[in-house]
């Protein structure tokens, strides 16, 4: 047998299992058509590297107990890292999405990127020292993200960042490699929350779905037919930059140099920039007694308000979430989702403005495109370097040169 239909086989097992595990050796021989010999070598090697596990015995109603087959997901684990302009987050999860351990950096203001790139080394070998009994298979890096409410001219490693970032692709990734010897990859983020849903999440089974972020930004990532979508420059979902103000004024100029964005309208900073405005033209409100009101309003002291029943905060909280409400329904519109899911911190707003939000999505949907759940995600926190992690297991599988098991029905 050639090295290449060797590997090939190994693989073709490796991603069946799973994708159907639990399964028995008799059910996976009848899927890929091998000679049960062939298929129980690999087995075997597989058990012997602890790449699956055998879970008990299920029986067809017919003959003997068989013994079922599945990854062993406790055991094969990736690394995951992710840089803000805040601070650089690295975690270890297992391949069921459990993370077992993280960490969090601040990133210094006038750091080099040479010194966090250093930091964020000793980081990923402190983790490897504490997980020497699992199979680390590979770190994943998202691309830094974009924060557009730091957006400035200076040239500071925190105010300057880039949505791609050269010093990851040719500095920080490199040492890791040399490191660690393990695979290391970088990411566009963009795709990670529907990755994450759809692996560990709300979108568990559902094929068609979109996930919006709904924070200093206004983002969207987007599920086809059960693929993430990226798009040919790794920016698909800007549903933030879509121009919906044509009015004679055109709104705000948004810091990608346009009007009329929906960011620019409806994000965080947006919201707190109406109140404000309206505190400093004398409208009453409850925010008045904040001592900080003039220096920082948090999603916390605009919902006490919200709570309070302060009309000013209720109106502006109000009008944020119709506009984003019809900017999802512009996107269920043309993509037919089965499912919305809702992330971000403006949710913390709480829920007056969650409600208003799927109100005002349900109210301008098309209605033949109704039939759909709106959800909060559950993985907030971690959702960019989970999917950089998650990714690795894509890798490690080469799942994407096995797209078609994937489509298979569980029934195959």
């Amino acid at each position: 047998m050639s090295n290449w239909n060797q590997e090939h086989r190994r693989f073709l097992i490796l991603n069946m299992i799973y994708q159907f595990g639990p399964i028995s050796r008799t059910e996976l021989t009848s899927l890929i058509d091998h000679r049960p010999g062939t298929v129980g070598e690999i087995i075997k090697d597989f058990l012997d590297e602890q790449l699956i596990v055998e879970t008990g015995r299920s029986s067809s109603g017919h003959g003997r107990r068989r013994t079922m087959l599945e990854l062993n997901k406790e055991f094969i684990c990736s690394i995951g890292i992710s840089i803000t302009p805040l601070r650089a987050t690295t975690l270890i999860a297992q391949m069921d999405g459990s993370i077992l351990y993280r960490a969090e950096d601040d990133v210094r203001p006038q750091e080099s990127k040479e010194a966090l790139s250093e930091r964020i080394c000793e980081r990923v070998q402190e983790i490897r020292a504490k997980f020497t009994e699992r199979k680390i298979v590979g770190i994943g890096i998202s691309d830094p993200l974009y924060d557009p409410s730091r957006y400035s001219l200076t040239g500071t490693l925190v105010s300057n960042f880039e949505h791609f970032n050269d010093w990851v692709h040719f500095d920080l990734r490199p040492r890791l490699e040399k490191l660690t010897g393990l695979p290391v990859e970088t990411f566009s983020p963009v795709a990670f929350p529907a990755l994450v849903e759809m692996r560990f999440g709300g979108a568990q089974g559902v094929r068609d779905f979109i996930c919006i972020e709904l924070s200093n930004g206004i983002g969207a990532s987007l599920c086809v037919n059960g693929s993430p979508v990226e798009g040919s420059g790794g920016v698909a979902g800007e549903l933030g930059h879509t121009v919906v103000d044509m009015s004679a004024d055109g709104g705000r100029l948004c810091y990608c140099g346009k009007r009329g964005c929906v960011e620019s309208g409806t994000a965080f900073p947006a919201l707190v920039q109406d109140i404000r405005d309206a505190l400093n033209r004398g409208v009453s409100s409850v925010l008045r007694d904040l001592p900080n009101v003039q220096q920082e309003l948090t999603t916390a002291d605009i919902r006490r308000a919200v709570e309070a029943g302060d009309a000013m905060c209720r109106f502006y909280v109000s009008n944020a979430a119709a506009r984003i409400g019809v900017a999802i329904a512009n996107l269920v519109n043309l993509l037919n989702p089965e499912l919305v899911v809702l992330h971000g911190f403006m949710l913390e707003l709480g829920d007056f403005f969650i409600e208003e939000v799927s109100k005002s999505i349900r109210n301008n949907v098309l209605v033949l495109a109704k039939k759909f759940d709106i959800r909060l995600s559950t993985s907030l926190e971690s959702m960019i370097p989970l999917g950089a992690a998650a990714e690795m297991f894509t890798s490690f599988l080469r799942a994407d040169d096995y797209n078609w098991v994937y489509r298979l029905a569980p029934d195959a």
